[in-house]
C-alpha cells in the first residue's frame, strides 16, 4: 500500500519522519489525484547495484563526506533536513524572505505540492526498497538522528532532493531573473542529504528527475495554475522590499557553489 493512502494520522506520521514537514491543515489537499499523478516507478530506472561502478561511487562519495562533520557545510545540512520553513528556504538566492505571513498563497502551494510530491517518491522507494547509506556502517556520522523512522523510509529516490527541485522549479517560474540562483540552492538542498549521511548521490539525483517529473504533471492542474498567478503577483509584491543581507547567506550561497564531492 502506498503511504499516501495510509489513515491520516498513520500518514502524517510517515510524513514527518520522511520530510520534517508540518502538518498539512485539516482537509487541504494536493492538485493531483491517483489518476493524474505520474507511474514515477516506469519513469525512474532501478537503483544502481552495489557492485556497479555507479554503486561504488555512491558509497565512496558517503565516505569522503563523512569528513565535513564539524563544517559550515554540515550546520547548514542540519538545517536543511527541515523543509518545514518552505519559500523561506530560498531566501538568500529569492533576495527576499517569503513566509506565510507575507506569501500566504505561495505557502499554501508549497504545502500541496508536498502533499502530492508523495505520489511520486513512495511507489519508488517501496518497490526497490534502498537501505539507507549509514546502515552499511553504523558507526558513521550523520546530520541528524538515525530514527527508526527515518531507517524504516528507503533510500532511493531522495524526498527532500524532490521536494526541494520542485519547489525550486516553481519558484524560478515566478522569479525568472533569479532562476539561476534558486536552482543553485535547490540542488545544494539535495546535497546537503548526501552532507548528511542519509542519502546516496544517485538517490539525490533521481529526486531530481522526480522533481521535474512531479511539476510537469502539476501544470496540468487548473487549480495549481491558478494558485501559481496568484502566487507570482504575490511574490512579484514581496520583492518590492528585499530583506535578506549577504552576512546571513554566506553559508548558503558558498555551498551552492561548490558542490560536496
Amino acid at each position: 500500500m502506498l503511504r499516501r493512502f495510509l489513515p491520516p494520522a498513520i500518514a502524517a506520521g510517515v510524513m514527518l519522519a520522511s520530510f520534517a514537514l508540518a502538518q498539512a491543515p485539516e482537509g487541504q489537499t494536493g492538485y493531483l489525484t491517483p489518476d493524474t499523478t505520474p507511474s514515477t516507478l516506469r519513469i525512474m530506472p532501478p537503483p544502481p547495484p552495489p557492485a556497479s561502478g555507479r554503486g561504488a561511487d555512491d558509497r565512496s562519495i558517503f565516505e569522503v563526506t563523512r569528513a565535513l562533520k564539524g563544517t559550515p557545510r554540515w550546520d547548514l545540512a542540519t538545517r536543511d533536513a527541515d523543509l518545514r520553513p518552505g519559500p523561506t528556504l530560498f531566501a538568500c538566492a529569492l533576495g527576499v524572505e517569503l513566509d506565510s505571513a507575507n506569501a500566504p498563497v505561495l505557502s499554501r502551494l508549497f504545502d500541496r505540492v508536498a502533499i502530492d510530491a508523495r505520489g511520486v517518491i513512495d511507489p519508488p522507494k517501496d518497490h526497490y526498497d534502498r537501505p539507507r547509506p549509514y546502515l552499511s556502517r553504523p558507526d558513521a556520522a550523520t546530520c541528524i538522528d538515525k530514527t527508526d523512522a527515518l531507517t524504516k523510509s528507503a533510500s532511493y529516490p531522495s524526498g527532500h532532493a524532490t521536494l526541494s527541485w520542485a519547489w525550486g522549479l516553481i519558484l524560478a517560474e515566478l522569479a525568472p531573473d533569479r532562476a539561476t540562483e534558486i536552482m543553485m540552492r535547490a540542488r545544494a538542498i539535495g546535497e546537503s542529504r548526501i552532507v548528511c549521511g542519509v542519502h546516496y548521490l544517485s538517490d539525490v539525483e533521481e529526486g531530481r528527475t522526480n522533481g521535474s517529473v512531479l511539476v510537469a504533471a502539476l501544470h496540468a492542474s487548473p487549480d495549481f495554475r491558478a494558485d501559481l498567478e496568484k502566487a507570482r503577483e504575490e511574490v512579484r509584491s514581496d520583492r518590492e522590499t528585499p530583506h535578506v543581507g549577504p552576512e546571513g547567506c554566506l553559508d548558503a550561497d558558498q555551498a551552492a557553489a561548490n558542490p560536496p564531492y
